[in-house]
């Protein structure tokens, strides 16, 4: 696997540092780079909408077994209220059993309201989590096209690469509101809970078993890893 890295190449020696010329066909490719770029971005969208619709079905879903939930509490509270009655009645005759009869009634009633509450809860907690993931391509498609943007003095092609940068910007910002992370641990000693090591190479000035290169940035929600950051890992 190759590795890229942004490096300036050096001027030729003897030679004044003016201006640099803008070749049109270089202009010309990153355009063409932009569009195909955002025809990716306009493809993500569509799945993301996909996942959206698939979402809403979920929750409709979900909605319809809240409201057969509600139905059976009623008819267990209506049954409750009818051994309330009976246990009035029956009272001199054997109070103590029914009295143990509506305390394991009642008990199972509410031992089956946590379990739905909580399979509720679990469910669009990983609803949720799948549609963060199939987000998180928007992001590298940004890395990678601000990866490749040339140096350039050129107010058109500034001009894309100000609005891919302002892109992505906004879109990481969204992340965060949303509890959202990113993780780019360059630098720092790798960590295979939050790091996914891709290959070892020396690398110098960086220790051994610390991050040398940051391929692809990770995310992380809380104490949860959403995607471990990809990394090359210093051998030292």
């Amino acid at each position: 696997m190759s590795y890229m890295y942004n490096r300036r190449r050096p001027m030729p020696p003897n030679q004044p540092q003016g201006p640099r010329q803008i070749n049109p066909a270089d202009v010309e490719n990153f355009v063409r780079a932009y569009e195909e770029q955002g025809a990716r971005l306009e493809e993500q969208s569509k799945a993301l909408q996909n996942s959206k619709t698939e979402l809403e079905i979920t929750k409709d879903a979900l909605h319809k077994q809240s409201e057969e939930f509600k139905r059976l509490e009623a008819e267990l509270l209506f049954t409750r209220a009818a051994l309330e009655d009976a246990n009035k009645k029956l009272a001199a005759e054997d109070d103590q059993s029914w009295q143990e009869k509506y305390v394991r009634l009642q008990a199972e009633v509410d031992n089956l309201r946590k379990r739905w509450e909580q399979r509720s809860a679990s469910d669009t907690a990983e609803f949720r989590r799948r549609i963060l993931i199939d987000m998180l391509p928007l992001a590298d498609h940004l890395d990678l096209a601000m990866q490749h943007a040339p140096e350039s003095n050129n107010s058109a092609v500034k001009g894309f690469i100000d609005n891919i940068e302002a892109t992505r910007s906004a879109f990481l910002d969204t992340l965060r509101r949303y509890g959202i992370e990113r993780v780019e641990p360059q630098g720092q000693l790798f960590d295979p809970n939050l790091h996914e090591a891709i290959g070892h190479a020396p690398v110098p000035g960086v220790p051994a078993d610390h991050v040398a290169q940051v391929v692809q940035a990770g995310y992380v929600e809380g104490n949860r890893v959403i995607r471990p950051a990809r990394v090359l890992v210093s051998a030292g």
